[in-house]
């Protein structure tokens, strides 16, 4: 059963912008214990419950809060052409019902599913019914205490009783010399044996019914001799042509087998079980899928058309295979296939070539794959201080939108990492991630390096031309780093692929249609290059949709000895050598250092350490830079301004109210006995 035929549509949604307070809102209108949250394009990000707004309360939050704080992102989704059988074994309750766009279009609950199990099972049943009193079989089930549990119409001619009136009655009663008691008790099958009754000779298959190892009745079912007689002149007719046939398979040294109209294998070649490497016995009544490896015969069955010299690949060879459907009185009724390996010899050329080009094929997709993936993950950005914090936040929200991303943040702040982390959690986590450094590409090469060129379009091209990063980058993320060296000429192309989702290959006529989503990065102020015209302001605009500043390293100091100990264990585990710790004195010296080049200075100035250490187990001042140890020293006679003391002293206080209160705003303020607009002033004024 489809998801769309039981599903209830136009399902109650809210989007990532909500607050609590709308979601209040629709709890208490509504008889619903659960709401599904949608990004901006209607594909289902989380979901919120009432337990999620009881926890709200609970921790005093504000209702002008955002609902994704508190929603569940380990939702699962229902395809609309999905079969929803398995639901059952999930602990969801409710699923929320998507199309082929990943877009919300309804709501499924267990409870209404059952519903329409339970109905679909008595119409089942109804026909089952129907079927079984339509035959010309005599059929009598019992249960395990010898009850009458069915009993068709067909019985009641052969036994000439009223069929209506025997269900819960003795088998006896109907049958005093039945043997179906015999059948459950012993559980064994007795077939085509021979039944005296009322003068009359009846043929009766008798087997017991076994449900979870356990028999729990059984079943008969039976006809007059006479048609058996009939059936036994119809089966031998079969047979002697059966035997003709097969005759002609076991001389036969191609492969070739037959099978129904249900794909279901009938006859097949000695020689072809013997290459396939099976027992005849098998084969027979196996659906051919099961058994040769990329058979189109059950396609065959389909279109009702005869597929000639067709090459086949089966146990990594390359074969020639021809299907034949069989037709009668216009309907497909099965068919044929044949596969020539008798004379290969003539095929190994051309399975050499097509061996080596399979090969290069897997070898340049695995390299391409791996040269364009994502590798870092949130669980990489390495910081507890609020600064890191917030953009680490803003960044995981920005990865459940399909929107642009700016990251802004001087060199060696971690960008590409962000650029990485956000792909990696977003729904285009299984397409590629392409980078592109725009600075590091000249000038006259970057349109052919991002949009490609045909063959031949200009002096040193390849002749089978080329793709760009654009196109290799389809279906997944691009990320442009350092977007603000990008040339005027550029941004305009860059500005018509964000409008139009097309590209235009150098030499080409043609426009092409790409799906992607763009991460721009820069360590320049883009709108300082607006000003001076040096960037353009529409593409700025089309860029600046989610902008997420990564803060310096001299903003987020107390970082530092975390970022110390991360890349002290990378580094000596990359260069095999132990280093215990690091003094407190060099400690000092780091933290008072400014960073100009950031987490990348970092991490260089400890590798440089550690390369010049001998046999100490703890850096010490002296091998570090002499700058910073310079920088770093700390004057017993320095003196600050009062003002920066209070400044100081007032930062702190925020910081442990904020710890104190787990991040409520609210409570901060009434700790610190200031208004909360007044704090937030502070915190933007401190960078908090």
């Amino acid at each position: 059963m489809k998801a769309k035929e039981v599903m209830m549509p136009n399902p109650i949604a809210l989007s990532v912008t909500e607050t609590l307070k709308e979601a209040a809102e629709i709890f208490s209108k509504q008889d619903i214990d659960k709401i599904f949250i949608v990004n901006d394009i209607e594909q289902v990000v989380g979901a919120f419950s009432k337990k999620n707004l009881f926890q709200a309360i609970q921790e005093d939050r504000s209702l002008e809060t955002n609902i994704i704080e508190f929603m569940d992102t380990q939702i699962r989704c229902i395809y609309e052409e999905e079969d929803v059988s398995t639901i059952f074994e999930k602990s969801q309750e409710v699923f929320p019902i998507i199309n082929y766009k990943d877009k919300l279009i309804g709501v499924l609950y267990k409870q209404e599913l059952l519903k329409a199990y339970n109905k679909k099972l008595t119409i089942i049943t109804e026909h089952l019914n129907t079927i079984l009193n339509s035959t010309n079989n005599g059929i009598i089930a019992i249960d395990k205490d010898l009850s009458i549990s069915f009993f068709n119409k067909a019985a009641g001619e052969l036994l000439e009783v009223d069929y209506n009136k025997i269900l819960g009655k003795n088998i006896y009663e109907i049958v005093p010399n039945s043997r179906l008691p015999y059948v459950l008790e012993n559980r064994v099958k007795e077939i085509g044996k021979i039944m005296h009754y009322n003068e009359k000779k009846i043929l009766t298959n008798r087997t017991p019914i076994i449900y979870e190892h356990q028999v729990i009745g059984a079943i008969a079912v039976f006809q007059d001799r006479t048609d058996y007689n009939q059936l036994l002149a119809k089966l031998e007719e079969e047979k002697n042509a059966n035997n003709i046939l097969n005759t002609i398979l076991e001389m036969a040294y191609d492969g070739i087998v037959v099978i129904d109209k249900e794909g279901y294998i009938t006859m097949m070649s000695k020689a072809y079980t013997k290459f396939l490497g099976v027992e005849h016995k098998e084969v027979i009544g196996k659906h051919v899928t099961e058994i040769i490896q990329n058979t189109r015969l059950h396609i065959v069955l389909k279109t009702g058309r005869a597929e000639v010299a067709d090459l086949q690949k089966i146990n990594g060879n390359y074969m020639i295979a021809s299907r034949i459907p069989i037709i009668k009185d216009g309907e497909v009724t099965g068919a044929v296939g044949k596969i020539l390996f008798r004379d290969i010899q003539d095929l190994n050329l051309l399975h050499k070539r097509i061996t080596k080009m399979d090969q290069e094929l897997a070898h340049y997709k695995r390299e391409w794959k791996n040269a364009n993936r994502a590798y870092y993950s949130f669980s990489d950005i390495i910081g507890e201080s609020e600064a890191i914090q917030r953009a680490k936040s803003l960044a995981e929200r920005a990865s459940y939108s399909m929107s642009n991303v700016l990251l802004l943040g001087e060199s060696g702040t971690g960008k590409e990492i962000f650029a990485h982390a956000i792909h990696q959690k977003s729904k285009r986590c299984q397409f590629p991630f392409v980078k592109v450094n725009c600075a590091a590409i000249p000038r006259e090469l970057l349109e052919s390096e991002l949009f490609g060129y045909e063959g031949g379009s200009f002096t040193g091209a390849q002749k089978k031309g080329k793709i760009g990063k654009f196109q290799a980058a389809d279906g997944g993320t691009i990320f442009l780093d350092e977007i603000g060296d990008m040339p005027l000429q550029m941004q305009a192309k860059l500005l018509r692929v964000l409008q139009e989702k097309e590209i235009e290959k150098i030499g080409s006529t043609n426009t092409q249609k790409i799906d992607i989503r763009v991460i721009a990065a820069t360590n320049q102020d883009l709108e300082d290059l607006v000003k001076k015209g040096k960037f353009r302001s529409d593409l700025f605009y089309r860029l600046n949709v989610l902008t997420i500043q990564i803060p310096a390293l001299r903003e987020r100091k107390g970082d530092i000895s975390i970022l110390v100990q991360y890349f002290l264990d990378k580094i000596c585990n990359e260069m095999g050598k132990y280093i215990e710790n690091i003094s407190e004195e060099a400690m000092v010296c780091l933290q008072n250092y400014n960073w100009p080049g950031n987490i990348r200075e970092l991490e260089n100035v400890l590798e440089r350490a550690v390369n010049i250490m001998d046999k100490e187990l703890i850096i010490q001042t002296k091998h570090l830079p002499k700058e910073i140890v310079n920088n770093g020293q700390i004057e017993s006679d320095q003196v600050i301004s009062l003002r920066e003391r209070i400044e100081e002293a007032e930062k702190q206080a925020i910081i442990q109210a904020l710890k104190a209160t787990r991040g409520n705003k609210s409570k901060a303020a009434r700790l610190l006995e200031i208004s909360r607009a007044c704090l937030y002033e502070k915190m933007r004024k401190y960078q908090l």
